[in-house]
């Protein structure tokens, strides 16, 4: 039986070779005719003659192919395909081969094993291979095996007949003769695959000439060769073939391809569109602007009639003005040499007559001033169809300004690219990559922030050093940064304007992921105009605002406070800026403060020794003063004319210095203080806004306000032995906001004669406890909060608060002494919240008089725990009411003129243990949930509280008429007495 399968078998090869014969023979004569009308019709519909020298053979096509026509004009999505047998190479030659071109900027398509389905080619493959300029096909010996790679050779054959594209054969582990004539082990799998495709004979014959043809091709056998070398080689004639203006001198480019991918998209060249795009490429120095550009043009130049990429337009217009740049532009698109014979006027004139006639890219990089664009003399709108301009800056403002359709920020690289970057700088062989060096790769990208310049500059020094250098030159870089990385970066600081300079160092020493309205005030004080010097800071991308923050990239901060430390490296009394405890502590110790101080800002948390405020005194320039503690020792007899903003948390002496006389300034901070008496008599300070004492317990009376006629804040809240306020706080017209709350000892408060207080709009007394009256309202008309919760001494409510008419909050909740309140508030039309809950001395009278038909704009009406007999039938009348709380009363029933209350979403009736009937309800309105749960904090969590009412509610069917009772939203019934049958209940 064997001896006959034996005999069967060498017939049946004797039998294929012959067919093989005859089927080469036929076919070869057949594609022969093929190819030339194929071309025939291919020239012909290009309108070119159809003569043999047209036709690009196969030898020459591996060459210079890639400036012909048919490529220039092709849309390529890849540089590089990769044909590779997985099992052979993936994770060896390939991979290295794979890494080193995307480093170089090379879009690579290499196949992924789960594109691999089924027998045949997916599309998926096809279109890469049909889509890129390059393929590199790496023969090896279990290469032939898999007729997925054939059919991908096959495929690179054909483009390379049809579309002139070069192909690079490499001999991987096989000898380029075994590949060329299907010998050996590739003679056998070709066997096979005759065996298996018996009756497809075609395609085992097009895949042996697409082999033949391909390996004849000139390529490299790295056998027995360095691979690294042989792997540099490849790349470099990869970069020559496709013509790359810049890959042959940038390297390390991890994760550049999706990113370039994303710009690519974004000057949408795949559009059937020919508009004109311009791009905008923005970001921090160092973050690789440039470097995206570079790899941008490289890959998408081709497709354009001419281009130009023009390097540090900055530069170039400083030497030689705009037409230093012209001539560039000119030189590199329409090849003009001997433009020196040329006027400024005639540069000028050939890129508006000439340039606009061709479709054109044009890459600027470093522009820095918006001039630099604008006397360029070309007109973005004006260009011709499908042109493409790209515009790289540090300065946001000038893309916007002039007229980029999109403008892309670089982001930072994330953590797994900067570790990837950082491997490839600082170890060169796996053998360098040692243990205790690994150990702090962290801390070393900690400190980079994922900025690719950083990230680079650190690797590159730390190559070939030890552990012990590596922990030394962290820490050096501490208070010593890199040179390279920070002379980068100094040039956007460079070119910031004085007071954004002044910014930029504040940001950088004190502000740095603080509250970005805080800053502002603070840098308003300062008189450095923030709106706009902040506008500015973003748009030369030095911070950024997230969660209403501002936020620096380490980087930058470290080269602010390497400018500051640079005035005097050792010596911080000479700092314009003082941010370090340590450094504070030296100054007071030593008494060597200087006037080149002007800011003292130190950390709140950081704990300090006790030492002398004595050398506090000498920084007589000293304009912004923060601090956080009270273990000084000594007395502070001085404090600088020059300050504008004051703020010092736990303030541990009694008073001001008696010389104190800052006319600048604005805000005056002191919370938590050991102030007593904070000035004696009149002082002067024009400027001063804000002031800020609260919970100063030693404080028993405010100082003259007389000399503060526009101050605006003014906090007191917690002044517990605050028994006094200075009358002539009734003269100030610009105040706004006052808050006496928790002033346990405060029993009055009286405004004087003649007092105007326009511009109060928020009033908070709640928490004084023996305050017996309120003030006159009479200067107050625009006052919009009014807050006396907790004061339980209180009796009686000034008649003169019906003249509120802006009033929209008012409480008096827990005024536990509070008998009566004036009726005559007709004019209360804006109050949207009133708050009488607890008031239990209220007589019903008081109150139906108080709740009047004016009150057309009331939300939230609280009247709980009031001892209520009646409700007030004037409630039918507030109809914009939504929520309203009559806990706690001793009511029999709610009037019927509640049903009137079409906006009602929530009531409460809660502990109200008398109560038997409730009206109709069903009149009231389901469609909207009103504006109370929509702008009043905390609302979500009552509504979920409340809605356990709702279920509680059910328990009580039956008991009153409360037809329509259910079309109300939320309804609380806790502990509600019943007299009522309850058998209907279920």
């Amino acid at each position: 039986m064997d001896i006959s399968m034996h005999i069967l078998n060498c017939s049946w090869t004797f039998l294929q070779r012959m067919c093989r014969v005859y089927l080469i023979n036929t076919t070869t004569m057949m594609m022969m005719m093929t190819d030339k009308l194929g071309f025939r019709r291919f020239w012909g519909g290009l309108g070119l003659p159809s003569s043999s020298s047209n036709v690009i053979s196969s030898e020459s096509a591996s060459s210079s192919d890639h400036s012909s026509g048919t490529i220039q004009n092709q849309d390529y999505r890849y540089d590089v395909f990769i044909s590779f047998r997985g099992s052979d190479t993936r994770n060896s030659f390939v991979d290295h081969l794979y890494s080193h071109l995307l480093r170089k900027g090379i879009f690579v398509f290499k196949d992924d094993h789960k594109l691999r389905k089924g027998e045949s080619i997916s599309s998926q493959l096809l279109q890469a291979i049909r889509g890129s300029r390059i393929s590199i096909i790496v023969f090896s010996k279990d290469y032939p095996s898999s007729s997925w790679c054939l059919d991908e050779m096959a495929t690179i054959a054909d483009c390379k007949q049809q579309s002139n594209q070069t192909v690079f054969p490499v001999f991987y582990d096989v000898d380029p003769s075994i590949v060329r004539h299907q010998r050996g082990a590739y003679k056998i799998d070709f066997l096979v695959h005759r065996l298996k495709l018996r009756n497809e004979p075609n395609k085992v014959l097009r895949w042996e000439k697409a082999m033949t043809d391909l390996a004849n091709s000139t390529g490299w056998d790295v056998r027995y060769k360095p691979e690294f070398r042989e792997i540099e080689k490849i790349v470099q004639a990869v970069i020559e073939t496709l013509g790359h203006k810049f890959s042959g001198f940038v390297d390390d480019l991890i994760g550049i391809q999706p990113r370039v991918q994303a710009l690519e998209d974004k000057l949408r060249l795949s559009s059937k569109s020919d508009d004109v795009q311009v791009l905008g490429i923005w970001g921090m120095g160092g973050i690789g602007k440039t470097t995206h550009a570079v790899v941008l043009y490289d890959k998408m130049s081709h497709r354009f009639d001419a281009s130009c990429f023009i390097e540090d337009v900055s530069k170039l217009y400083r030497d030689g003005g705009h037409t230093a740049v012209q001539k560039q532009i000119i030189h590199q698109t329409l090849d003009e040499k001997c433009l020196d014979t040329y006027s400024p006027i005639e540069i000028s004139g050939i890129v508006r007559n000439r340039l606009h006639k061709i479709k054109v890219l044009i890459v600027l990089d470093n522009v820095d001033e918006l001039e630099q664009l604008q006397e360029l003399a070309i007109n973005s709108k004006l260009l011709f169809r499908g042109s493409r301009m790209v515009i790289i800056s540090r300065d946001e403002h000038i893309l916007k300004v002039y007229g980029a359709h999109v403008i892309h920020e670089v982001s930072l690289m994330n953590d797994k690219d900067a570790r990837e970057l950082f491997y490839t700088k600082a170890f060169e062989s796996e053998e360098q990559n040692s243990s205790s060096c690994v150990e702090l790769i962290p801390e070393v990208l900690k400190y980079a922030q994922c900025l690719p310049l950083a990230v680079r500059v650190i690797g590159s020094f730390l190559c070939r050093r030890d552990s012990s250098e590596w922990r030394d030159t962290l820490d050096r870089f501490e208070n010593n940064p890199d040179n390279k990385i920070m002379d980068v970066l100094q040039i956007s600081f460079d070119g910031l304007h004085y007071t954004e300079k002044e910014i930029f160092l504040h940001i950088a020493c004190f502000f740095k992921e603080e509250r970005e309205d805080y800053v502002k005030r603070i840098l308003e004080c300062c008189g450095l105009h923030p709106h706009i010097g902040i506008q500015r800071m973003i748009e030369k991308s030095l911070i950024t605002i997230r969660d209403q923050q501002i936020h620096m990239h380490d980087m930058l901060q470290e080269l602010g406070k390497k400018i500051v430390r640079n005035q005097c490296p050792e010596e911080p009394e000479s700092w314009s800026r003082i941010w370090l405890y340590e450094d504070f502590f030296h100054v007071l110790t030593t008494q060597t403060g200087t006037n080149d101080v002007k800011a003292i800002v130190l950390n709140e948390k950081e704990a300090i020794s006790e030492c002398s405020i004595d050398g506090l005194s000498k920084m007589k320039n000293l304009k912004l003063l923060i601090l956080y503690h009270k273990r000084f020792s000594g007395s502070l007899n001085f404090l600088s004319q020059k300050l504008r903003y004051f703020l010092w948390h736990d303030y541990p002496f009694a008073s001001l210095p008696s010389s104190f006389a800052a006319s600048g300034l604005v805000e005056l901070n002191m919370p938590n203080s050991s102030i007593n008496c904070l000035w004696e008599g009149r002082k002067d300070f024009p400027c001063l806004k804000r002031m800020d004492l609260s919970n100063s317990k030693y404080l028993t009376e405010t100082p003259d306000f007389t000399g503060v006629p526009n101050l605006e804040r003014l906090d007191l809240s917690g002044c517990t032995d605050l028994s006094f306020v200075h009358p002539s706080i009734g003269l100030l017209q610009q105040l706004a906001f006052l808050s006496l709350r928790n002033c346990t000892n405060l029993i009055s408060f009286k405004l004087g004669n003649g007092f105007n207080l326009s511009s109060l709009r928020v009033l908070h007394f709640s928490g004084c406890t023996k305050l017996e009256n309120t003030p006159d309202f009479t200067g107050t008309t625009i006052l919009e909060y009014l807050d006396f919760d907790g004061c339980t001494s209180l009796s009686s409510v000034h008649e003169s608060i019906g003249v509120l008419a802006k009033l929209t909050f008012l409480s008096l909740r827990d005024c536990t002494s509070l008998a009566s309140i004036p009726s005559n508030n007709n004019i209360m039309k804006s109050l949207q919240t009133l708050d009488f809950s607890g008031c239990f001395q209220l007589t019903d009278l008081s109150l139906r008089f108080f709740i009047s038909l004016s009150m057309t704009s009331l939300i939230l009406l609280d009247i709980g725990f009031c001892n209520l007999l009646e409700v007030p039938n004037a409630i039918g009348d507030l109809l914009c009411l939504e929520r309203l709380n009559l806990q706690g009363n001793n009511f029999v029933a709610i009037p019927p003129s509640i049903s009137r209350l079409k906006s009602l979403a929530y009531l409460n009736v809660s502990h109200c243990h008398t109560l038997q009937y409730l009206p109709n309800l069903s009149k009231i309105s389901t469609s909207s949930t009103g504006r109370y749960f929509k702008t009043v904090s905390g609302s979500r969590d009552h509504r979920i509280h409340v809605l356990f009412g709702v279920a509680l509610t059910l328990l009580f069917l039956g008991v009153w008429n409360f037809q329509g009772l259910l079309h109300i939203r939320f309804i609380y019934l806790l502990k509600v007495k019943t007299q009522k049958n309850t058998s209907t209940c279920h």
